[in-house]
């Protein structure tokens, strides 16, 4: 690589060092044998399989607590966990919904622990003593405006080829809402012809659910101009339609792609540029749904968008609430 190609950023952990290729998320260093020799093996079959953002997460909740733990007076392990659940509340100030994150990934690795020492399934029934804080209703993230969502989608413009592609990025982002890891993830075999329509068809998302997404005719334009200009064999259906660009305009198609973390540092790029609030990629998911149902779309459909399982979490992400100018009692039959 020249010396003048200076790439966008790249994942690195919080230690400073670059993730190696194929290398797995960090796990908790514990003393071999004994239940601690049971628990390491633990962390390692439960992220075992997880996107590399997820496994980063969970091995964070588990060193974390395991870290904790070693701290403490001997107890009972339930004991010790109702305690940290008072510890990540009370001294850390976590939220309800990071609290819940917490406990529910301790008690998979536990169990995933049990699958591996039956021994340990004895106890199980104990987890049920430790209550994860319930959240309902409680609003997550940021949401655009739609006309904050049209500023930043404008940020990158048209005439140089990053900005070609960043525009294509920031549109998948905020009208499909795709997750980062999908939109680098995308291929060019995912673009598709679908009864007339295009489409990114067979999209593989979270806990291996697929999905096949409509493609706003804009939006097909925009990734046929990237396609383009770009100069990348968009006949190989395994290419990843986005690669990393250097800072003076060359694109590199023989990297295999963008990485998650390029995509969060352009967002934080163009947001700054057009002087709009702070936002994560993931808020750009919900400012898609939010946009889709204020549009007309069914909560069914924008749940289908996202990928969800269940129409809650589709309703968490559109920030649903109360609405006083169209509330549900206007529509009662009931006069005096």
């Amino acid at each position: 690589m020249d010396s003048n190609e200076v790439i966008e950023g790249e994942l690195v952990e919080e230690s400073g060092g670059p993730v190696a290729p194929g290398e797995s998320a960090i796990v908790p260093v514990v003393r071999e044998g004994g239940t601690e020799g049971v628990f390491r093996k633990a962390v390692v079959t439960y992220v075992a399989g997880m996107a590399p953002n997820s496994q980063r997460a969970y091995a964070s909740r588990l060193e974390s607590f395991l870290g904790w733990q070693r701290e403490q007076e001997p107890a009972p392990f339930v004991a010790h966990l109702k305690q940290y659940v008072a510890y990540l509340r009370d001294a850390r100030d976590l939220a309800p919904r990071s609290v819940q994150a917490h406990v529910n990934t301790i008690k998979g690795m536990l169990r995933t622990a049990a699958a591996l020492d039956p021994t340990l399934a004895a106890g199980l029934p104990q987890l049920d003593l430790v209550k994860a804080p319930i959240v309902r209703g409680e609003l997550q993230g940021k949401r655009l405006t739609a006309q904050q969502a049209k500023q930043l989608l404008a940020a990158p413009g048209v005439d140089t080829v990053k900005g070609v592609r960043d525009s294509a990025i920031l549109g998948l982002l905020l009208t499909l809402g795709l997750r980062r890891s999908e939109v680098c993830n995308l291929t060019w075999g995912h673009i598709a012809e679908l009864d007339g329509h295009n489409v990114l068809a067979n999209l593989k998302g979270k806990h291996g659910r697929v999905r096949t997404l409509k493609l706003p005719v804009w939006l097909w334009r925009a990734l046929t101009r990237w396609g383009q200009e770009s100069g990348l064999d968009t006949l190989n259906p395994d290419r990843r339609v986005f690669v990393p660009i250097t800072k003076d305009g060359k694109v590199l198609s023989y990297r295999k792609g963008m990485t998650p973390h390029a995509v969060y540092r352009m967002l934080n790029y163009y947001t700054a540029l057009v002087g709009l609030p702070a936002v994560k990629p993931h808020d750009l998911r919900r400012t898609a749904a939010l946009l889709s149902r204020r549009g007309g779309a069914s909560i069914e459909q924008v749940q289908l968008m996202l990928g969800h399982a269940s129409p809650q979490t589709t309703s968490n992400y559109i920030g649903e609430s109360l609405d006083l100018d169209d509330n549900a009692v206007d529509y009662s039959p009931l006069r005096l």
